[in-house]
């Protein structure tokens, strides 16, 4: 069946769906495999672009996850399940970089204040540079989900998706710090309409039509190599992909990869590149032992953090 003739879907079956983990798991690794050399090839010096396919998966599947009659009341336990959820891991890899710069970095001390940014995501706001560099993201991240608890009942209102328009236009009217959500709105956006296409029924011309406009925001306050990579996001969760074994584990991961894989791979493939030869064998030797490593880390991280995380945030119950 067309995707775009699929009848609108009711969030309370909190169906699985095989095209977000196909998204997960190419975004984490093209970020992992950017980080830990692939910003000298021709292709993957690009993975950077996963951070944006990251934004519009958030767009979708934090809405989708949301139950339909959800209301202000609900934004507490809505705010403590991502809480739950995301915090932990992100502190627990805050204190594991921290650890492996005090015995990886000659005398190394660390710099609290700097620490204790990471927990409010304030790091760039105050001009203090983030332990590992894909922090800055979660904080885009974390502002969002507190755009959705307090937006929601809005923007899946009649109107809702001329909100989520105007939202997307605000940073060509005025000028908005890069650190700030509204900056990269417009791909949370993209996500968002196609949930409201999938979920809420809204009519097909009318979002093909704010999809045109919302893009042309993206491209216009992103640039087109961001905006492309959430449209090639968009376009997988359009396809009809089949479950795949390596799939789903690389997506079940992708977070514990994204959280580690700078410190974990980049410093083995950094330590691996001063004992071998300088040679094009060696250092794609350095290279691939960097991405199992970090693979294999980030399966172990997930397996003793995330996923105890995963479950412990899955009790928190919607109470309507």
């Amino acid at each position: 069946m067309d995707v775009l003739t699929i009848p609108p879907i009711s969030t309370q079956q909190k169906k699985h769906i095989p095209q977000v983990d196909y998204i997960r798991a190419i975004a984490a690794m093209a970020v992992a495999l950017f980080h830990l050399g692939g910003k000298a090839l021709p292709v993957l010096k690009y993975g950077w672009l996963g951070v944006y396919m990251f934004f519009l998966l958030s767009g979708f599947i934090i809405c989708w996850a949301i139950p339909q009659n959800y209301t202000w009341k609900l934004s507490g336990r809505f705010i403590l399940k991502r809480i739950i959820r995301i915090e932990p891991p992100y502190i627990i890899s805050i204190v594991l970089a921290i650890i492996i710069k005090f015995f990886w970095v000659e005398n190394y001390s660390p710099d609290w204040f700097n620490a204790l940014c990471h927990l409010a995501y304030l790091n760039t706001f105050v001009g203090q540079s983030y332990l590992s560099p894909v922090y800055w993201t979660l904080g885009i991240e974390f502002q969002y989900y507190l755009f959705v608890a307090l937006c929601f009942p809005w923007f899946t209102s009649k109107w809702g998706q001329w909100l989520v328009l105007l939202l997307s236009i605000l940073p060509i009217m005025i000028n908005v710090p890069e650190a700030g959500l509204i900056n990269s709105f417009p791909v949370f956006a993209l996500g968002i309409l196609y949930y409201l296409y999938l979920v809420k029924g809204k009519n097909l011309i009318e979002v093909l039509v704010l999809g045109i406009l919302i893009t042309t925001c993206g491209i216009y306050t992103l640039g087109w190599l961001p905006t492309c990579a959430a449209l090639f996001a968009l376009g997988l969760l359009l396809l009809p992909l089949k479950k795949h074994p390596v799939i789903s584990f690389l997506s079940r991961i992708s977070f514990s990869l994204y959280l580690t894989h700078d410190m974990i791979g980049s410093n083995l493939v950094v330590y691996l590149g001063t004992l071998l030869p300088k040679t094009f064998i060696f250092k794609g030797l350095e290279f691939m032992t960097g991405i199992v490593v970090s693979v294999l880390f980030a399966w172990l991280f997930y397996f003793l953090v995330e996923g105890p995380c995963i479950k412990l945030s899955k009790k928190v119950a919607y109470k309507i």
